[in-house]
């Protein structure tokens, strides 16, 4: 995950302790994405400490002035509405202790193993402020303290992460491996916004590598990628290949699951307004568009073979 052009570990890759893990939390309504109204506060606790939500929460459903002491961190901005700058994500830098919104009802806080940075409790003492002390190997909890709509009550919801000391192997020589990627989606119709999946799998080509090692080697391996979208045309009044998305352009927006299946939000509906296609150069917006990955594997950056869709 990228937050502001820095690479952060996703939750799911069982994040190592020292590493920037990116605690994201995806908000939605009746199958659509969200924004609440409100986040007044991230609290980070470990879950040996607490079993159940009810032993960190008051007759309020809200966390305890009581259980301060147990808080190892806490995120929170100048301001709880989320419409207010400082959720914006280019606010973000290392050792940064905000909450951050990278898209539509996608909000993520950053919790760094190596920067120690203060935390501010607003919810319980404003003047309260502690140091991060998540920095063992464990599982956690992390709460978000929410409003979800004006007017609402204060409510709290409960995520869990595990922190690890990372897969630490030793080799004897270099790996060498193999990267097949593979686009799911085969059609779209036009109007639609969906993500556009492609699927990654990596071969392990050394043979001196025993399987368990190459076990840890293929889990969770890329770890920054983007797609290039292109518009292919067959009439000779027009380009032929017209860029619709650039590396560039969704570097920032890609995600990445924890089996390397790359992931981008395409809305197709865009495509009606875009400059190429306002210029003509799209000729006829329905098509075929060649769909191109790429992606880092250890120091190696990987270019995907074109991949064709249709949009309908």
């Amino acid at each position: 995950m990228l937050i502001d052009g820095t690479l952060v570990n996703d939750r799911s890759s069982n994040p190592p302790i020292l590493s920037k893990v990116g605690l994201r939390v995806i908000f939605m309504q009746d199958g659509e994405y969200f924004d609440p109204y409100q986040i007044s506060a991230v609290s980070i606790f470990k879950e040996s400490n607490n079993f159940s939500p009810s032993t960190i929460l008051n007759s309020d459903e809200l966390i305890a002035s009581s259980v301060s002491g147990l808080i190892l961190m806490n995120f929170a901005n100048s301001s709880a509405d989320t419409t207010n700058q400082s959720f914006n994500a280019s606010n973000y830098s290392a050792g940064a202790s905000g909450i951050y919104k990278v898209s539509t009802g996608q909000y993520v806080v950053v919790l760094d193993g190596i920067n120690n940075q203060s935390g501010v409790i607003n919810l319980i003492n404003p003047a309260t402020v502690i140091k991060n002390t998540a920095s063992t190997v464990g599982d956690y909890i992390d709460v978000w303290t929410v409003r979800m709509v004006a007017g609402s009550e204060l409510e709290t919801i409960f995520n869990y992460f595990k922190l690890t000391r990372g897969n630490f192997y030793t080799l004897t020589e270099p790996i060498m491996f193999r990267s097949r990627s593979r686009l799911i989606n085969n059609s779209i119709v036009l109007g639609s916004k969906v993500d556009i999946k492609i699927a990654n799998e990596l071969t392990i080509e050394n043979a001196n590598i025993s399987e368990e090692i190459r076990n840890t080697i293929k889990d969770s391996v890329i770890k920054s990628a983007s797609l290039e979208i292109v518009k292919l045309n067959d009439e000779i009044n027009i380009p032929s290949r017209v860029t619709v998305s650039s590396f560039a352009d969704t570097s920032a927006l890609t995600n990445i699951t924890t089996g390397d299946t790359i992931l981008f939000t395409w809305d197709t509906d865009l495509l009606k307004t875009h400059p190429q296609a306002l210029q003509g150069n799209f000729g006829s917006i329905k098509g075929t568009y060649s769909v191109q990955a790429k992606y880092t594997i250890f120091n190696e950056r990987i270019i995907s073979p074109l991949m064709h869709l249709t949009v309908e």
